[in-house]
Order: C-alpha cells, then sequence, then structure tokens
C-alpha cells in the first residue's frame, strides 16, 4: 500500500481532488490491513482464534472496509463531475468542503454498518448493501467512459477547448483504468463469503474461517490497488521509474527530471497545436 500511495502522490497529470480521494482511500486500506494483523497477533496472544467482538477489532475491521467501499463509490462520482465539467473543473484546484463532507459521510456509513451488524444482527443483509454499492460503482465508470468519449468528439472550438480536452481525458484514462480493479474486488470479496458458508454448513471450523476470510480481504487491499497501479499508465510509468528503473539503474548514472519544466513544455506544444486548428466556422467560409 505504501508504494502505491508514494506512486500516486509522484504521478503527473491527475487532478488533486482525485489524487485526495485515492490517497484515503489507500490510507483506510492500509489501517485496514494493520488492524487484520493486529487481530491475528491478538488470536495468539490470548491462544484462540475465535475474534472476540469485545477486543473491538473486528468493528474496526467492519468500520474500515465500510470505508472504503463507500469512498470508492464517492471517487467515481469525483469523476462524473469532473468530466461533466471539465473546462471549469480543470482550472480548480480543490474542493475541501465538498470532499470533506463527502468523506464524512463514510464514517457515517461505517458507523451505520457496525449498528446493522453487531446490534441489529443483520450480516446477511448488509453484504447485499455492499453488493449494491460496488453494482453501482461499476455502472457509473461504465457510463463515465461513454459519456467522455462522446464529450471527447462534441467538444466546442472556444477557448477552453484545450483545457476540457485534457480534464475529459484524464477522466477517460482513469474511469478505464479503474474497472479491472472494481471487477477484481467484486470477484474477491465474493470468493471470501465462501468459508463462511461453509462454516456455517459445518464443513469447516470457524478459525480456518477467520483465516481465510480476512486473508482474502487484506489480499483484495494489495490486489485491486496494483491493477489500478498496472491499468493507469501514468501510474504505470511513474512506478517503474520509482521503484524499478531505480533499483535496476545504478546510483551513478540515474538522471534527475524536472517534471515541472516537462510539463510546461508538453502544455505549450499542446496550446500551439491547438491554436493553429481552424474553427469550424471558418472551414464553412
Amino acid at each position: 500500500m505504501v508504494p502505491f500511495m508514494i506512486t500516486l502522490v509522484r504521478t503527473q497529470g491527475m487532478h488533486d481532488n482525485c489524487k485526495i480521494l485515492l490517497v484515503t482511500s489507500g490510507a483506510v486500506q492500509l489501517a485496514l490491513l494493520i488492524v487484520q494483523c493486529a487481530l491475528y497477533v491478538y488470536d495468539f496472544i490470548i491462544g484462540n482464534l475465535t475474534h472476540d467482538p469485545e477486543s473491538g477489532f473486528l468493528f474496526a475491521q467492519n468500520g474500515l472496509f465500510s470505508m472504503a467501499t463507500y469512498i470508492s463509490l464517492v471517487l467515481v462520482l469525483e469523476r462524473t463531475f469532473a468530466v461533466w465539467n471539465a473546462a471549469e473543473y480543470e482550472t480548480t484546484e480543490h474542493h475541501f468542503v465538498a470532499l470533506f463532507v463527502l468523506l464524512s459521510g463514510s464514517l457515517g456509513f461505517a458507523a451505520f454498518v457496525i449498528y446493522m451488524n453487531y446490534w441489529l444482527f443483520l450480516n446477511f443483509y448488509m453484504i447485499f448493501v455492499f453488493y449494491a454499492i460496488e453494482g453501482v460503482t461499476f455502472v457509473i465508470s461504465i457510463v463515465i467512459i461513454i459519456y467522455a468519449r462522446q464529450k471527447l468528439n462534441n467538444l466546442p472550438y472556444d477557448e477552453d477547448r484545450l483545457k476540457a480536452k485534457y480534464q475529459v481525458t484524464e477522466v477517460l484514462k482513469f474511469s478505464v483504468a479503474i474497472l479491472p480493479s472494481v471487477i477484481l474486488s467484486v470477484i474477491m470479496h465474493t470468493f471470501s463469503l465462501i468459508p463462511t458458508f461453509l462454516w456455517q454448513q459445518g464443513v469447516i471450523r470457524y478459525p480456518l474461517c477467520c483465516v481465510f476470510y480476512f486473508s482474502v480481504h487484506s489480499l483484495s487491499c494489495i490486489v485491486t490497488k496494483f491493477t489500478l497501479i498496472f491499468c493507469h499508465k501514468g501510474m504505470r510509468q511513474r512506478f517503474q521509474l520509482l521503484f524499478i528503473a531505480r533499483l535496476s539503474t545504478p546510483t551513478g548514472a540515474r538522471i534527475k527530471r524536472d517534471t515541472e519544466k516537462e510539463g510546461i513544455e508538453y502544455f505549450d506544444k499542446m496550446k500551439a497545436t491547438w491554436d493553429v486548428i481552424p474553427k469550424k466556422g471558418a472551414l464553412k467560409k
């Protein structure tokens, strides 16, 4: 999770709001991994694998898992707004108030899930709630891809075209990259329910059920984030530059890049290209 967050922060060309949500999602999943490791240590110390809810670890595990699922939905909603109002969104830096409200909702959702699971004992019904959220996240991602492609083909030839094109292209690349992560998340969460079903049927014991259940959830946190890195061209290149190329290149042979200068030169070239494209009205004369 730490390499993912470093890669994300160092990746150029991604809107700050999207970065904030991704970093928050990574931090929540990192906390989830830590809690699950602490849960195993606690069980080892007390000499059993019963996962006593009174220890508080299960509350934290369920809460963090709920927050991660909720933030994934918030992330695709943010991307929807970004492509809907692309030109204006590209010029803004942060929407701290809106992000704070949305992220605060994740705490409320986590409290709701804990209450439903441990006070009302409606665990079975909450499974469908999580499937519904992941299903909506998946559908919205597909809708964003279709809408972004249509918008790229219908951008007006005005002074905001370059900004809008850049933002829509960014959203399109991200939406395509996140789809495999969402699919993997659903598959792995479904797989984690198998040991629970086998335990309820008396096929396996509860300690073994817990080992499989929490191991799959921990693996899901890592696999989904690195799938996003692999499928997103910018993050994949940054990850290779930060970790793979750095390890394989001698220290004296490394060349430092001025990413700020490269970014300025890139946008200057893009602007020069768009300035020479004739407008639609000019073509008819």
